[in-house]
């Protein structure tokens, strides 16, 4: 498992240190790309086993601003599609893999801060079994947030987030008791 993760964060550090384009653009348009990790914890509903996973994610982030009216806003509205691969420590190894697609509002605060709130979707596979989801397989992973963007120059950010993550199959399976879980997640943004 360490080697193909390896490989994974290499490529995906390479794609984002030679992605060619910085111009600013009008429209909708790429605005972001972000490579980010981080720790998720919880208590699972049924046993008394504990959830941890490694949140690891890319985020391929787009300015929305002008579909929605808001050109002169000082805030960004960005629709991202993070797709992610997540080991899972707890309660057994395994792992959540798929594709959130967010929407996140950054609104600065001081020339070089922004908060971002964030709320996102998507579908997943979760590798483990569990009581609150029955077997392995087909769920969806919903999540909201609260970070801190700090831009580091105009085309480099550190974003430091909490986020509240909520895994569920929609009623498609049963069980579909839900497994909760608490994030702190860095990332790294090369911004356009």
């Amino acid at each position: 498992m360490k080697k193909p993760l390896f490989h994974l964060v290499s490529v995906l550090m390479l794609l984002l240190v030679s992605f060619p384009s910085r111009a600013k653009a009008e429209g909708v348009h790429l605005d972001e790309i972000a490579i980010g990790s981080g720790y998720a914890w919880g208590h699972m509903k049924f046993t008394e086993a504990t959830n941890k996973v490694v949140p690891i994610f890319v985020r391929v982030g787009f300015n929305m601003n002008s579909v929605f009216g808001m050109q002169n806003s000082k805030g960004t509205l960005q629709l991202a599609l993070e797709p992610f691969c997540n080991p899972v420590i707890e309660p057994e190894s395994g792992v959540e893999t798929g594709l959130d697609v967010f929407f996140r509002y950054h609104h600065p605060v001081a020339p070089s801060v922004k908060l971002v709130a964030e709320v996102g979707s998507g579908p997943m596979y979760l590798g483990i079994d569990s009581r609150e989801q029955g077997d392995k397989g087909f769920n969806f992973l919903n999540q909201f947030g609260l970070a801190t963007r700090f831009d580091l120059s105009e085309h480099n950010a550190l974003t430091l987030g909490y986020r509240f993550r909520h895994i569920s199959n929609a009623g498609t399976s049963h069980p579909n008791r839900g497994i909760n879980t608490n994030a702190v997640v860095l990332s790294y943004s090369l911004l356009y």
